[in-house]
């Protein structure tokens, strides 16, 4: 497939015809088109691997906050999860964001989403002070984070919360997601009233 949409339904199906979904389709933009060209590409993004090493990680973003890092955007696995024995790892964003870097999580999936208060890792990233991308893709995050922090007028923190905010279609909003799939065969089990597997 040349052209996909993560987490969406297609615009149109092209075959013998064309079917469009109109249901898909935004409304045309009201006034002239304006082009934001103070964009501050001050970010870095890491995709995570199993077995990555924490002080590498800690060098890489000491060296990147003296430079005026505004943003690290995390390729984390599945729905925003990373090995749970990586304290050290936690502790590192939690002082990157202390320091003004705005921490921001997604995931490698090709779909779906981040849901970090799920788990027990997702938790401690939360505490750290890391926020959701939720749906977003990749080159979402990187437009949308370089768009805020070029406007010049938001903080970290507000940038963070406006993450979950659909400015031009690039996040479903957080109350549209679908509820996260129950982790484990007991769950499943308990929620379903059985006493027994």
């Amino acid at each position: 497939m040349a052209f996909d949409s993560p987490n969406q339904e297609p615009l149109a199906k092209i075959g013998i015809n064309i079917d469009e979904n109109e249901h898909l389709f935004r409304p045309p933009p009201r006034g002239s088109l304006r082009v934001h060209t103070r964009m501050d590409t001050r970010l870095l993004t890491l995709r995570l691997i199993p077995g990555f090493d924490d002080s590498m990680i800690q060098h890489i973003i000491q060296a990147a906050t003296q430079t005026q890092l505004k943003s690290l955007v995390l390729q984390l696995y599945g729905a925003g999860n990373l090995p749970t024995v990586k304290n050290d790892f936690i502790q590192i964003l939690a002082e990157a964001s202390d320091a003004g870097v705005l921490v921001v999580a997604s995931t490698q999936c090709f779909s779906g989403c981040v849901m970090m208060g799920y788990y027990a890792t997702g938790r401690a990233l939360l505490d750290a002070g890391v926020v959701s991308a939720n749906d977003m893709t990749l080159e979402a995050i990187t437009g949308k984070l370089a768009y805020l922090h070029g406007r010049g007028d938001l903080s970290s923190k507000e940038i963070g919360k406006l993450m979950d905010v659909s400015l031009r279609g690039e996040v479903t909003p957080v109350d549209a997601l679908p509820a996260p799939p129950l982790s484990s065969e007991f769950q499943r089990a308990s929620r379903s009233g059985k006493k027994y597997l």
